[in-house]
């Protein structure tokens, strides 16, 4: 499928906007972004027993972050944003290929 330079464009912009927000806030922001899709693909659909299980969710993914973080490379520790980064990007590449069919 052909992508006109308007969709390229406007791809390039939601691209560099999320970068921008990424280096602003964090790359723990990926949590505040999977969160919600994982607790929706687990059944939750309402939106209260969604944002609860979200809430969950997104401390459980920080604190395995954080303890990976830890153990991999003991006594040195990874900081545990980039391995939420690390486990976000492929998780979001995903979502995009499963939507676009």
């Amino acid at each position: 499928m052909a992508l006109t330079p308007s969709r390229v464009a406007l791809l390039l912009l939601a691209a560099g906007l999320t970068a921008a927000a990424t280096l602003t806030i964090g790359p723990l922001s990926f949590v505040g972004l999977m969160a919600p899709h994982i607790a929706r693909m687990m059944g939750f659909r309402r939106t209260m027993p969604q944002m609860v299980m979200a809430g969950l969710i997104g401390g459980l993914l920080l604190v395995f972050a954080d303890w990976c973080g830890r153990m991999m490379m003991f006594p040195y520790q990874i900081p545990a944003g980039l391995l939420s980064t690390f486990i976000g990007a492929p998780y979001f590449i995903y979502l995009l290929r499963k939507q676009s069919r």
